[in-house]
Formats: structure tokens, sequence, C-alpha cells
């Protein structure tokens, strides 16, 4: 597992949006990708997969102690592939 936990003190509240909000474009990037080299059904079972090892804390367990941040996070991963293209 990747660290991130390096200098995020030192991160303003606007470089933490960029960075979301980048991390999510990748995240949509990778789901069109998908979708174009594997099918459909690939970009929906690779997003379920994702949703699954979020909801598990298989990702990141500290993502489970607060709900607020659990919530946007799942909720914005649920909505990838959902935006019309």
């Amino acid at each position: 597992m990747v660290d991130v936990s390096e200098k995020v003190s030192d991160t303003n509240l606007e470089q933490l949006k960029i960075i979301f909000n980048s991390l999510y474009l990748c995240l949509e990037f990778a789901m069109k990708h998908i979708a174009a080299r594997d099918g459909v059904e690939a970009a929906a079972e690779f997003k379920n997969l994702l949703l699954e090892a979020l909801t598990a804390g298989d990702i990141n367990m500290a993502l489970l102690e607060e709900s607020k941040t659990f919530d946007i996070v799942v909720s914005k991963v649920q909505t990838l592939g959902n935006e019309p293209a």
C-alpha cells in the first residue's frame, strides 16, 4: 500500500480538492479505458470490485473510521461511469 500520509498536513484545502478531483478523473479515465478495451461489462465489474474493496476496508481501513469521509468516497465511486459519454 502506498503511504499517502507524507506531508498531507502541509497541503491546503484547495490543493486537496484538486488532488481529490484529479484522482476521481483518473478513475473515470480507467473506467472508460476498460470499457473501450474489454467492454462495458468489464468496466462495471471493475467498479463493483472497487466498491467491494472500499467497503470491506481492503483498500484503506482508515476510510471506515469516519462515516462522513466513507460516504463521500463511496458515493463518488458509485457515480463512476454514470456520466453521459
